[in-house]
């Protein structure tokens, strides 16, 4: 696919930002801690290390009035942030942090010198090119191609193949990671799970599109799944869906079809269940590195456990200590999600016009909340025709509540957008908040929890009566 994406001035502001870089060293990168920034700060890391220099990392949940402390310890640094800071300059500014470098792909607030935005060049940031791939395309202008898979792990984990393929400049670091022969692209079934789950697991914990009388219950799809003769197991092994041959992913996926139809789910939904596929050719078979959502879903578990440098170390190759790290802080992040998921089965949600709430205190950790939110769409705990705005104690300010929102595709279609919502509702509230159409965040003062939910019901109802 080449350059020719690339519009001319965007192509040469990368390429003068990126040799601003060059002209320096003693780097400190600062990098948002869920998968698009983890990747984000494997590739400038790589790159940083590619041209000699000497550099520091961590990567953090967001930048706020709590988290700007630890930029300003380090601004005697070159300090280099990525996957956010368009939207904070403002913070920044009046925390006395000053000439820092900016590779994002949200919204800026302002312009600012060094910063390299895609909207500042007409290209969304949404869905055209994730965080990960802003820093790609700046190693890319020096001459670092090798890390163009994980930039596609990054945009993935960001939910940019949302439509069912990557799209625009996604594209065009797809193209040169296939290039390179670090990855393979199929038209497949897009179930998360393909790789290391059972057929049975996979196809009852899919929340992407619900399934009537099979999504959360793992039995049910036992029995479909037998039921079209497709063996569960082979040599007393769970088979998992990248072991079936052809002709069974054909019955598979027939009969999946079918049953959706016959449930009368939208067409727009069932096409959201097939479309590309990513493998990231050089890791092991049935590895949870070797499909992109699976390895993005890794790299979140990192995070969401506070150790997202572990996810750093395995995207910059680590298959040794660090991996075995994060495969035992994926566990434990599954061990909370299914705890999670018991405590919300027994306390439910209570419900405004437009929206469905529940407050986990302390029981859920503000990190996983909003991930229980989304599994519980997919095992119907939830009724899924409002947004959920899961809350969960602040864990740096007790004086703080953090909310996670979610909502799901068939919402968004009708109109909802949840980062709009948290943007506007939390700064109303004292607080701050932003996001995606279909997932975003905020926190603000405990004791504006009434008023924020009042002005997100009133919010989501106007948007649902403008489309």
């Amino acid at each position: 696919m080449g350059d020719e994406l690339l519009p001319e001035d965007f192509k040469k502001a990368i390429y003068d930002f990126s040799c601003k870089l060059t002209d320096l060293d003693d780097f400190f990168i600062l990098s948002h801690h869920d998968a698009d920034g983890i990747t984000s700060c494997a590739i400038i890391c790589d790159l940083l290390n590619y041209l000699g220099k000497s550099f520091d990392y961590h990567c953090l949940k967001q930048i706020d009035s709590v988290t700007v402390d630890l930029i300003r310890e380090h601004n005697g640094k070159n300090l280099i942030l990525c996957d956010f800071g368009s939207g904070q300059h403002s913070l920044l500014k009046n925390a006395g942090v000053t000439d820092y470098f900016v590779i994002d792909h949200h919204t800026p607030e302002c312009p600012y010198e060094r910063q390299i935005n895609p909207h500042d060049f007409g290209i969304d940031g949404g869905w055209e090119i994730s965080g990960a791939g802003m820093v790609y395309l700046v190693a890319r202008s020096l001459g670092r191609k090798d890390m163009a898979h994980i930039a596609v792990v990054g945009a993935v984990g960001d939910m940019q193949d949302s439509k069912g393929a990557l799209e625009s400049l996604n594209r065009m670091i797809l193209e040169d990671a296939i290039e390179a022969g670090l990855l393979e692209v199929s038209t497949d079934l897009r179930m998360f799970g393909r790789q290391s789950r059972s057929l049975s697991q996979m196809l009852a914990y899919s929340s992407d599109t619900i399934i009537p009388g099979l999504t959360g219950d793992q039995n049910a799809c036992s029995a479909f799944i037998e039921g079209l003769g497709i063996p569960l197991m082979e040599n007393g092994v769970n088979r998992s869906y990248v072991e079936l041959d052809s002709s069974e992913r054909q019955l598979f996926f027939s009969g999946l079809y079918m049953r959706l139809i016959d449930q009368s789910i939208p067409d727009y939904m069932i096409n959201r269940l097939f479309g590309e596929v990513y493998t990231l050719t050089n890791e092991a078979f049935k590895s949870e590195l070797r499909d992109s959502k699976e390895f993005a879903t890794v790299l979140n578990a990192c995070g969401r456990q506070r150790q997202p440098n572990i996810g750093v170390e395995v995207c910059l190759g680590d298959r040794g200590v660090k991996w075995t790290q994060a495969q035992k802080l994926l566990e434990e992040h599954r061990r909370q999600l299914r705890a999670g998921i018991e405590f919300l089965s027994e306390i439910g949600c209570e419900q405004m016009d437009s929206l469905r709430y529940f407050d986990a205190g302390n029981t859920i950790d503000e990190s996983i909340v909003g991930i229980v939110a989304g599994m519980a769409y997919g095992a119907r705990i939830i009724p899924v025709d409002k947004p959920v705005l899961a809350f969960a104690q602040d864990r740096d300010d007790a004086d703080f509540i953090k909310v996670s929102a979610r909502a799901n595709w068939t919402l968004v279609k009708k109109g909802v957008h949840l980062g709009n919502a948290m943007r506007e509702c939390s700064r109303i509230c004292g607080g701050e908040g932003g996001g995606h159409n279909i997932a975003a965040g905020a926190r603000f003062p405990k004791d504006q929890k009434e008023c924020f939910l009042k002005n997100c019901d009133e919010t989501f109802t106007n948007q649902l009566a403008l489309n």
